[in-house]
């Protein structure tokens, strides 16, 4: 899932110095890092990269062709056997004397595996951790956002905005050609360069593979997506899903979907938390509130990313900071609990909007918001920022003063946050020794929440316990005892 180039030279710098002979190895990378078309160049210890729709490239490659590989791996003494492998690998790029190929990629258009099929869940069972870390299962792909970023990319002109108004008009429908080929979506982001518009996963489907994670023990699922309330909003209208508000969200098949998961004794009950992770504020409407307002104990993520309207209008954003803003203080009313995400240092920040950012902080502060998350901005390869005039992230002192105290802000908020759990009783995995004092345990609670360290409970690892919240670490973590 990295994006990031010198961790991931590190780890596959490591791995092969226990893996010295490549003709007895299989290096793959796949994740957004995958859109860097010289990224093979770069890791020169990495056989294969999959970029986009992986699920044809792994069936190929571990299905199809596992015992050639396992057989090649234990005794072949030269590499060429890979490329022949390779060729046949779809969506694959490899590197043979010293040029990049690649084969055809799968449109996500063409993945109908992806839609109607309930994965392999039980694969997860090779993580030891897997009852307690959270399992993320993809509800959709694909975003709706095909908005446009309004800051001059790479040497293209700048947006005409007003005078074309493709992106910008409320009821655009002309928005997937740009006149001068800026990319769609948010101006940090890969999704549609990568997945395109929104494809959502069967209901049934997801429903089988939710209860079988259930019956493995899982006991944290995260509902995952780059936008929630874009489930099935696609079946809305014909053709291609390209507007992040209308229409509205597909009330019918939302409410299906939480009604069969909130009918499952086990999330009934609340010995399984869901998460959903990504919702957009242009499309919390009250009603899509509600629907999720059933999940017992209910919390979403939802990305605001600056405070500026006008700022958060160039990044190319489907909706306002004060959207967001009415967005969350309507879940909150609700009892949702709700993480809020902000990213600075983006291409085109400066003292004005990180000024409207702070200001913004504080509202929502006051809102008492479960949490808030700070970014700090990294190129990502297939965004429209991806290798960005250089003269868009250069901040002058002022600006950079802001982007400190934002910070700041933040970690205070979320140990503030953390002041306010003390004495309260919590469910808690003990999935670990504390490092520090092998004595304690390290756990997770079960309601989501910052990691905790149980004082004296190593010997208990393995199992859920009621913990009380006795001290503050930091913005992170926090300490408790267990009280039966």
């Amino acid at each position: 899932m990295t994006m990031d180039l010198r961790i991931t030279q590190r780890i596959f710098n490591i791995w092969s110095e226990f893996h010295p002979n490549p003709s007895n190895r299989l290096a793959i990378i796949g994740g957004p890092i995958t859109s860097d078309d010289n990224l093979l160049y770069k890791m020169k210890n990495v056989d294969l990269s999959i970029n986009g729709v992986g699920e044809f490239a792994l069936v190929a490659l571990f299905q199809k062709n596992l015992s050639i590989i396992k057989q090649n791996l234990k005794a072949s003494k030269d590499p060429k056997w890979k490329f022949d492998l390779f060729s046949s690998i779809p969506g694959a790029s490899f590197k043979q004397l010293n040029k990049i190929s690649s084969n055809p990629k799968i449109s996500p258009t063409e993945n109908k595996w992806f839609a109607t099929t309930s994965g392999f869940p039980h694969k997860l069972k090779s993580y030891k951790d897997y009852k307690t870390a959270r399992i993320f299962v993809e509800t959709l792909r694909g975003c709706s956002n095909f908005r446009r970023t309004g800051l001059k990319i790479k040497d293209t002109e700048l947006c005409m905005n007003n005078q074309c108004n493709i992106c910008r008009k409320e009821n655009f429908k002309t928005q997937m050609n740009c006149p001068i080929q800026i990319p769609p979506g948010c101006g940090f982001c890969s999704t549609i360069n990568e997945f395109g518009h929104p494809k959502s996963r069967d209901i049934s489907t997801l429903i089988t593979e939710i209860k079988t994670l259930i019956e493995m023990g899982v006991t944290r699922i995260v509902l995952g997506g780059p936008g929630f309330l874009d489930f099935h909003r696609e079946d809305l209208i014909p053709g291609s899903l390209i507007n992040p508000s209308f229409p509205e969200p597909n009330y019918e098949s939302l409410e299906l979907f939480i009604n069969q998961l909130v009918s499952m004794d086990k999330i009934k009950n609340h010995e399984v938390q869901l998460f959903i992770e990504n919702v957009k504020a242009s499309l919390c409407t009250n009603r899509a509130l509600d629907i999720i307002a059933k999940i017992p104990k209910a919390i979403f993520s939802i990305g605001c990313e600056t405070g500026s309207k006008e700022f958060s209008n160039l990044l190319g954003r489907p909706g306002s900071p004060d959207q967001t803003f009415d967005a969350v203080s309507r879940a909150i009313e609700r009892g949702i609990r709700i993480h809020v995400y902000f990213i600075h240092s983006l291409p085109g920040d400066n003292e004005k909007y990180t000024k409207e950012t702070l200001e913004l902080l504080n509202k929502f502060s006051n809102l008492g918001i479960d949490k808030i998350t700070i970014y700090k901005y990294q190129e990502l390869p297939g965004s429209p920022f991806y290798q960005i005039s250089r003269s868009l992230i250069h901040f002058n002192k002022k600006t950079i003063k802001n982007f400190n105290k934002i910070k700041r802000f933040v970690i205070n908020y979320n140990r503030s946050q953390k002041q306010k759990m003390l004495g309260k009783i919590v469910k808690v995995f003990l999935s670990e020794a504390n490092m520090l004092n092998p004595k304690d345990a390290i756990g997770w609670i079960l309601e989501g929440g910052p990691k905790i360290t149980v004082k004296n409970a190593a010997k208990y690892i393995g199992n859920f316990y009621d913990v009380q919240i006795s001290s503050v670490i930091s913005d992170r973590l926090v300490e408790g005892t267990i009280i039966n």
